[in-house]
Formats: C-alpha cells, structure tokens, sequence
C-alpha cells in the first residue's frame, strides 16, 4: 500500500538500491548451491532446474547472465 498526501510521490533510492545490489549475489549463490548439489546437471528429474522449480531453458539462461561457469561443477 502506498499512501501520498499529495499529488506528487517519490522514492528514496537508497531504499532499492541494496536490494537491487543484493539480488544477483542470492541468484548466484542459490544456482551455485544447486549446480553442486546436481553436480552440474541441469535438466532431467535430478537436475538443478527441477530442483529449483524453473525451466532448464530458464536455469541456463541466467547461469549465462551471470556468468557462471557451469563446467566448474561436473567434478565436485
């Protein structure tokens, strides 16, 4: 809910901004876990996609915006 008393409504970027910042750490940090955990499969019932509950075309998506280096992972 969002409550002005005027006609004018602004926002204090400071208050996205870390959030903002935060956001692809998490992701990182959250696809990582999951390409471990799979040892770096992404598909098929057993894979990262599947554990993270998104499409693998979705999954490999991001691991390439985020620059991951999804190879790294097959070993561990």
């Amino acid at each position: 809910m969002i409550l002005s008393s005027g006609e004018m409504f602004s926002v204090d970027e400071s208050w996205l901004s870390k959030e903002i910042e935060d956001e692809p750490r998490t992701e990182r940090a959250i696809i990582e876990a999951a390409l471990t955990e799979t040892k770096g499969r992404i598909s098929g019932p057993s894979g990262a996609a599947a554990k993270l509950g998104i499409p693998p075309s979705t999954l490999d998506h991001r691991i390439k915006a985020l620059k991951i280096d999804k190879t790294k992972f097959k070993f561990r």
